[in-house]
């Protein structure tokens, strides 16, 4: 490498690779992203009763139109052995600011728990969507059917109170 490439001539490697610091960008835009469409869903809810008039996401749409038991069974997978998904959440961040308070930053350690969180995250959308469309299988087509126009009725209706 020359010293254009950001390593000295004696080859010696100081600081991160520059793949490092670009996944970690990424990875904390990304976590950027979700915290602020966290606040915004806090925000929203906070208060007076605030009519933002958009459809409703399809995730949300999915769970609620599964049975109690399926629901209550999927939240508490997806509390894992913290006992609610709050507390599991609340734990993930505890874990992330433990390690950016390190004298020493651990690029290797953030990445790995913003991994091992977007895995169990993906995991539970897998786990919902899959008992989502069981439960669809188990419907006939009329059914099948009538469910389709709630669910464009609901996205009509969201976006036809759009500004």
């Amino acid at each position: 490498m020359s010293e254009q490439d950001g390593a000295p001539k004696n080859g010696a490697r100081t600081g991160m690779r520059r793949w490092v610091k670009l996944l970690l960008a990424a990875s904390l835009a990304l976590n950027l992203a979700v915290i602020g469409l966290a606040a915004g869903a806090a925000l929203r809810h906070a208060g007076q009763k605030k009519n933002w008039h958009r459809p409703p996401d399809v995730g949300a749409m999915i769970f609620r139109e599964l049975d109690r038991d399926t629901r209550r069974q999927l939240r508490q997978e997806a509390g894992g052995p913290h006992g609610s998904y709050v507390q599991r959440r609340h734990a993930e961040a505890e874990r992330v600011i433990a390690i950016l308070r390190k004298d020493t930053f651990d690029a290797e350690a953030l990445l790995a728990e913003l991994r091992q969180q977007a895995d169990a995250r993906h995991d539970f959308h897998l786990k919902l969507q899959n008992a989502w469309v069981r439960k669809l299988a188990e419907m006939a087509p009329k059914e099948r059917q009538d469910f389709a126009d709630r669910v464009a009725e609901r996205f009509a209706r969201g976006a036809a109170k759009r500004p």
